[in-house]
């Protein structure tokens, strides 16, 4: 299948007038901040918490980033006053804190660097999240890139032509992973050893969160179309239009019942697949870049290409300095075959690097880049920039890291991996993770006070999907400290958070109480 039609890209930007005009009024504070979400919101652009400024999403279907979309990035930052970048856990590059003609400006440029803004917001078919390693990785069942590039070019004819009451997710694993939660979305496919996907329906995160329904096993690549358009017809006559806060396709599920909704969904499909054609002509492209030599750096990781390696980049938070950001862009920029890959835990792979690009892209980042699990936590932006956003998730999980360092007695190195969300939106998938905060309130002494309630042993692993269960809500002021007790209590045992839980569950839960 060839890439997005030229109709279909002038589909995608035909708003863009209406889009500049509400930007404007929103700056001239003429347009109230809910009425431009109306237009913004479509088009991957929200006003910012207190109304002075606004984000633009930029989507990259399952995370990739290619040259021209490099450069795109490389003079967006060096043109405009861009310090704020935020890599979401939906493989996508949020730009913060814009001035209006910032993004009036970046808008049709980053669309003729193929980057469709629209659709990254509202109720439309969102970024399609997969394995940011699919052909280069190793231990792939097969490589699901030539279906995956083929099903992101379909979803972007899906964006101005179906009708949701929500939001539509759809994301790929490559068999060995689940990093585009494959098992948490609307629609899911999984790469299977025999060369067939599994597909998984009716799933997602957010207020009353549900694994997706297994609905489907042995389908062909070539037929992942078929099931994109039943989903979304699917989701099209049965999504709710009223309750938005009952939109969501997992409510269809729960309306249904599992065996009905399978029963559904695979009449969609033999309708689809009488009606449409969409068979995948998988259209293959490798790697042709040569690559010599062992990188001295630790950070590098051979790809299947012999020669050629991928080091990971992970911002605390999600969050790239802004200068090391911009010098990464520009060394990677003129190197043969290099790109990039975002990915759902806020992090970033450099690609088809050679030994001595490995090395100095781990140079460029390193100051930069975690070196514990729990520098690798996962955050939303929070409410101080978000307008719906409850709780200052990012601003939370940096003042429990200052506290651990303060404490002088914890070894860092021990805790875990958190998942921060400001609030039931769960953009910081915190559902999934085996320690998730999500922003809450709480009453102390007949005062109601900001907190985040706390979840564990959730998981977004293939095999073992499975949502946190929540077992306290601490507040704001008394979380760091929690933290810290539960280093020192890991520092003492010498043991990191993860085997330990498994073993002492009990003295875990103690401590909670002691908070909750």
């Amino acid at each position: 299948m060839a890439g997005v039609s030229e109709s279909v890209k002038a589909a995608l930007i035909e708003g863009y007038p209406k889009f500049a005009e509400a930007t404007k009024q929103f700056f001239d504070k003429t347009l109230a901040p809910g009425d431009y979400k109306k237009i913004s919101g479509g088009q991957g652009c929200y006003g910012e918490h207190g109304a002075n400024s606004v984000m633009l999403r930029l989507r990259f279907a399952g995370g990739a980033i290619d040259k021209t979309q490099i450069k795109f990035l490389l003079d967006a930052m060096k043109e405009h006053p861009i310090t704020f970048t935020h890599i979401s856990t939906g493989q996508s590059l949020q730009l913060h804190h814009l001035d209006a003609d910032t993004v009036i400006d970046l808008f049709p440029k980053a669309h003729a660097a193929g980057i469709y803004t629209r659709g990254a917001g509202g109720d439309n078919p969102r970024n399609m999240t997969g394995a940011p390693l699919r052909g280069v990785g190793k231990g792939a069942a097969f490589d699901v890139t030539p279906y995956f590039t083929a099903a992101q070019n379909y979803l972007m004819t899906l964006v101005t032509t179906l009708k949701l009451p929500r939001k539509y997710k759809i994301a790929f694993s490559s068999g060995c992973e689940n990093e585009g939660h494959a098992t948490c979305k609307e629609l899911g496919f999984i790469a299977e050893q025999d060369g067939t996907f599994t597909v998984y329906a009716g799933g997602g995160l957010g207020a009353n969160p549900r694994v997706a329904t297994k609905v489907a096993a042995g389908i062909d690549p070539k037929d992942v179309l078929y099931y994109m358009y039943a989903m979304g017809k699917l989701y099209e006559d049965f999504g709710d239009y009223k309750n938005k806060a009952r939109a969501r396709s997992r409510y269809i599920v729960e309306r249904l019942g599992a065996d009905e909704f399978i029963r559904v969904f695979n009449e969609y499909v033999a309708n689809a697949k009488e009606t449409q054609q969409l068979d995948i002509v998988p259209e293959v492209a490798g790697v042709t870049k040569q690559g010599t030599g062992v990188p001295t750096t630790k950070r590098a990781v051979e790809q299947k290409q012999p020669g050629l390696y991928y080091v990971n980049y992970h911002p605390f938070g999600g969050d790239p300095d802004a200068k090391t950001f911009l010098r990464l862009l520009e060394y990677i920029y003129p190197l043969q075959d290099v790109t990039l890959r975002l990915n759902t835990d806020e992090s970033m792979y450099i690609i088809n690097l050679n030994a001595e690009e490995a090395d100095e892209v781990a140079k460029i980042v390193e100051a930069d880049n975690a070196t514990t699990d729990f520098d690798t936590s996962i955050s939303c932006v929070g409410c101080t920039v978000c307008q719906i956003g409850l709780r200052d998730s990012s601003g939370m999980l940096a003042k429990i890291r200052d506290a651990v360092v303060a404490a002088g007695d914890v070894d860092e190195a021990l805790l875990p991996q958190i998942r921060v969300s400001g609030c039931p939106n769960s953009c910081g998938a915190h559902e999934v993770g085996l320690l998730g905060l999500q922003g809450f309130s709480k009453k102390v002494n007949d005062a109601v006070v900001s907190a985040f309630a706390l979840s564990m042993d959730g998981s977004c692993d293939l095999h073992d999907t499975k949502l946190g269960n929540r077992v306290a809500v601490i507040t704001e002021e008394e979380l760091p400290v929690f933290f810290v007790e539960l280093g020192r209590m890991l520092t003492t045992a010498k043991t990191p958070f993860a085997p330990w839980y498994a073993a002492h569950k009990d003295e875990f839960m103690a401590l909670v109480k002691k908070f909750d």
